[in-house]
């Protein structure tokens, strides 16, 4: 009897494999490989050592190791065939960039991709860290502004309206518009115009200036922001500013974009310290 017993359950397990042989086994989500050529992240300062890169696959942490060349192994969402990549950088240490590249997979294969070049599906988000311009510098700036009773100034990134404050103030500007990111720079900016008494001439905007498609009332501009931001802003003042408007950039440039003038000036900065420091200026024609 259980020799016969044996045999039955061998059978019913043959006939198990049998049916089951015909059918591809399930298959478990597979592996991917990615070689990602990343842009280089600037030394943090010794006062803010949290300005590193860091690196987000579908949302999860590859930040470490910070290297440039970077293979890492993922493992898609189901039914995913593509991966989203997030990487966060400081390509210098006063500048914040994330850029974010959707790559397309093939499980249980190497993907190359190179996070170089901004996406143009998805813009990079840029950050400034705010850094004060240094008074004789303010004033270097709307004199080569050549900032007059006709004109509405603009200061992108205005910081604490120090800017756009000493142009209706001192230049007699007609109005001064300041666009701010940080709703507490713009508090402040507010509070510093009431205190120079020009607040009914002054107006402060909280807004990312990258999403201002017409600066068409402004008559002069004028920026502190970077070389990333710039070149990202160029498109749009060109566009919409009208001829003869200006363009003024304590330091940084617009890319081939050459200034119709650039000066160089010694003042003392933040700290009392003299050096020089260079402003450029552009003038739209048609």
């Amino acid at each position: 009897m259980p020799r016969i017993l044996g045999v039955a359950i061998f059978l019913a397990a043959l006939v198990v494999c049998t049916a089951s042989a015909g059918r591809p086994p399930a298959r478990k989500p597979a592996d991917v490989v990615l070689e990602l050529l990343l842009p280089a992240s600037a030394t943090p300062p010794v006062t803010a050592r949290d300005r590193v890169s860091k690196l987000l696959i579908d949302g999860k942490d590859f930040s470490t190791p910070r290297s440039t060349l970077r293979s890492v192994t993922v493992r898609p969402r189901p039914d995913a065939d593509s991966v989203k990549v997030v990487y966060t950088f400081w390509p210098n240490i006063y500048t914040r960039i994330t850029r974010t590249r959707v790559v397309k997979v093939e499980r249980g294969k190497t993907t190359k991709a190179s996070l170089h070049k901004p996406d143009p599906d998805v813009p990079d988000k840029i950050w400034v860290i705010y850094v004060p311009t240094p008074p004789e510098v303010v004033e270097a700036m709307c004199r080569l502004a050549k900032v007059g009773q006709k004109d509405v100034v603009y200061d992108v990134g205005c910081g604490d309206g120090r800017l756009v404050i000493h142009a209706v103030k001192e230049f007699r500007a007609k109005k001064g518009v300041g666009i701010e990111l940080l709703p507490e720079l713009v508090k402040l900016s507010k509070a510093n115009a009431k205190q120079a008494g020009v607040d009914d001439r002054v107006t402060f905007q909280q807004k990312d200036a990258l999403t201002i498609k017409d600066f068409s009332e402004a008559s002069v501009v004028l920026l502190y922001l970077g070389n990333a931001l710039n070149e990202r802003l160029q498109p749009v003042l060109q566009k919409s500013l009208k001829p003869g408007s200006r363009i003024v950039s304590h330091r940084f440039v617009m890319g081939k974009w050459k200034p119709d003038r650039t000066e160089t000036i010694r003042a003392r900065d933040n700290y009392g310290r003299l050096r020089e420091f260079k402003i450029h200026l552009w003038i739209i024609r048609r």
